[in-house]
């Protein structure tokens, strides 16, 4: 995974470009499982942006607002119909615990092509997130 963050006062944006690798069950129709497994990548790509719903942006006990988009692209030998895998939007809010964690929770939205390629199917869900970011570099 690479993830970059652009951040001002007013906004942080945080994108991600994520690969898999997936080993998945082989299936017979919509609901039966066969034999064996299918190996197929599947690549991600995230774009998030908060911005602040109070007088303290991003601080501790702060909240913010939250859009996130999540596509879900699906490439490899034994992909034949569902190059298109899924997208995930979520709309919600953000408690911050510190500068360096926070939770957020709301509504997603989750449409996503069935293993047959011609299939889809939408859900309707709420979404609950721990995000807790270490930094690692040298404190000088």
């Amino acid at each position: 995974q690479v993830q970059w963050n652009t951040n001002s006062k007013k906004m942080k944006v945080m994108q991600w470009l994520r690969l898999e690798e997936r080993y998945r069950h082989k299936i017979k129709n919509n609901d039966e499982l066969a034999d064996g497994y299918n190996y197929n990548y599947r690549l991600r790509y995230n774009y998030s942006m908060m911005f602040p719903l109070g007088r303290k942006p991003f601080q501790k006990k702060s909240l913010s607002g939250v859009i996130n988009n999540e596509v879900h692209i699906n490439f490899g030998k034994e992909v034949v119909y569902n190059t298109f895998d899924q997208n995930r939007f979520f709309a919600g809010f953000a408690w911050h615990f510190n500068e360096n964690s926070n939770i957020q929770f709301g509504y997603m939205n989750v449409y996503q092509q069935l293993a047959a390629g011609n299939k889809y199917r939408m859900l309707h869900v709420p979404r609950v997130y721990y995000f807790h970011n270490i930094d690692l570099r040298k404190k000088v």
